[in-house]
This record gives C-alpha cells, sequence and structure tokens, in this order.
C-alpha cells in the first residue's frame, strides 16, 4: 500500500501545480520577488520539484491518515521523520504539526507565485 501512497501524493502534487493556474491572482499582481524568475524550463522544473519537495510530508500524511480513517488500513502509518541528521528519535506529533504549517505557508507565500509566473507568465 505504501507504492499506492506515494503515487497518491505525486498525484495530489502534480493537481496542485496543474491548480494553481487558476489562483485568484494574474500574472501583474504576482509578488515583486518573481519578477527574477523567467518562463525557462530549468526555472520551472527546478520551482515544480521544490514544490513537491515541500508538499512530500504533509500530503503523504494527510493521505495516509484518510486511508486509516477509510478503513483500507489497520493503523496510521505517517512518514517518519528524524530530528537531526545523526538522531534515531522521531520528531514528536507537536513539532509534524509546525512542519505543516511552515511548509503550506512556504507553499502558499513563496513557491506557487514563483511556479506560476515561471510556468504559466513567459
Amino acid at each position: 500500500m505504501k507504492a499506492g501512497k506515494h503515487l497518491a501524493m505525486l498525484t495530489v502534487c502534480a493537481a496542485v501545480l496543474w491548480t494553481s493556474r487558476f489562483g485568484p491572482y494574474a500574472c501583474s499582481t504576482l509578488p515583486a520577488f518573481t519578477s527574477e524568475t523567467t518562463s525557462s524550463w530549468i526555472a520551472i522544473t527546478v520551482n515544480g520539484l521544490f514544490l513537491i519537495l515541500l508538499l512530500y510530508l504533509p500530503v503523504y500524511d494527510l493521505i495516509s491518515l484518510l486511508t486509516y480513517k477509510l478503513g483500507w488500513e489497520t493503523k496510521f502509518d505517517p512518514l517518519v521523520v528524524y530530528e537531526g541528521e545523526h538522531s534515531t528519535q522521531p520528531v514528536s506529533p507537536k513539532i509534524r504539526r509546525v512542519l505543516y504549517v511552515v511548509d503550506l505557508a512556504i507553499v502558499g507565500i513563496f513557491m506557487l507565485p514563483l511556479w506560476t509566473k515561471a510556468a504559466y507568465c513567459g
């Protein structure tokens, strides 16, 4: 089932990238920091991959929670995130929730405008 969750996570991330073009902003109203982004294939790829990387943890855990709540799995199985490079201690659920908020804030404030400017306004 893990492979299915990874595939579902990538599908949700691709849907976020695609639906970002229908956001409540136009190319002229995007934040000023996005003016430095060109619409080259490198900018589009880097912005898209970084956006997927930031969405990976919250989206995967959401899909894992949904599969548990729908009864498709017997236990909630989120991704394990460790405190540091050499740590064997996973982060607490409270810190995970902070990570979710920080990830989603970075995606909403910085990455989606960068992606939109590079992909659709070039």
